[in-house]
């Protein structure tokens, strides 16, 4: 099984522990194990686990972590990626969620909550990011309220859930994927980011899909 070749500096060793169509729950609710915290030259904000959630403090202006376990690979095929998030306080995204696009053999970020609290989209497609190009949607996101965040990616489709609406559902197969330039690349190849904003999450989920026909 061959890691995503995204642009990112990290790529896991290999495993087939994500090729099963069973969940793959990703954090432990105890421990930042298999995750590493980016420091972005001392800027970023504290990193906290506590009563089963994952705290991010505001950073000036990120704050993040990206899979560090050697034992994990990117999925080679079809998958989805399910997280559940909330804003605490802040001015931007509360979360932003790289992940590997296998057929474009490229990473890309789902971002809910950017460009001042609304705009949630796809960053980069065809090297515009969301606040650009066609994925991109403005919600209200309520301070303290849980969402659930749904990313599937199929082959030539990404789409997107915010609880249990569709906010992005583009085909990607004539399109460029990519990640926004800048410091969030360091997400790569699966992460969470915010910005400015303080944050918590909690079951960050991953499965292979069967092939459309077939579930």
């Amino acid at each position: 099984m061959t890691a995503i070749a995204c642009s990112g500096k990290r790529q896991p060793a290999a495993s087939g522990n994500v090729q099963s169509t069973e969940w793959l729950e990703l954090f432990d609710g105890k421990s930042l194990a298999g995750w590493h915290r980016l420091e972005f030259d001392g800027s970023g904000g504290r990193v906290e686990v506590s009563d089963g959630k994952l705290l991010f403090t505001r950073g000036d202006p990120l704050t993040a972590i990206v899979i560090a376990d050697r034992t994990f690979t990117p999925p080679a095929g079809e998958y989805e990626i399910i997280l559940r998030a909330r804003k605490i306080d802040g001015r931007d995204f509360f979360c932003a969620l790289t992940f590997p696009v296998p057929e474009k053999s490229a990473c890309c970020t789902f971002v809910a909550g950017g460009w001042g609290g609304g705009v949630t989209g796809l960053s980069n497609v065809d090297h515009l990011d969301a606040n650009r190009n066609t994925t991109r949607s403005v919600l209200h996101y309520e301070a303290g309220k849980w969402y659930n965040l749904k990313v599937e990616i199929r082959r030539g489709r990404i789409r997107c859930w915010v609880d249990e609406r569709i906010v992005v559902n583009t085909l990607i197969a004539d399109q460029m994927i990519s990640m926004r330039p800048g410091a969030i690349e360091q997400c790569q190849p699966l992460g969470i980011a915010s910005f400015a904003t303080t944050a918590e999450f909690e079951s960050l989920r991953l499965r292979a899909l069967l092939p459309e026909n077939q579930d």
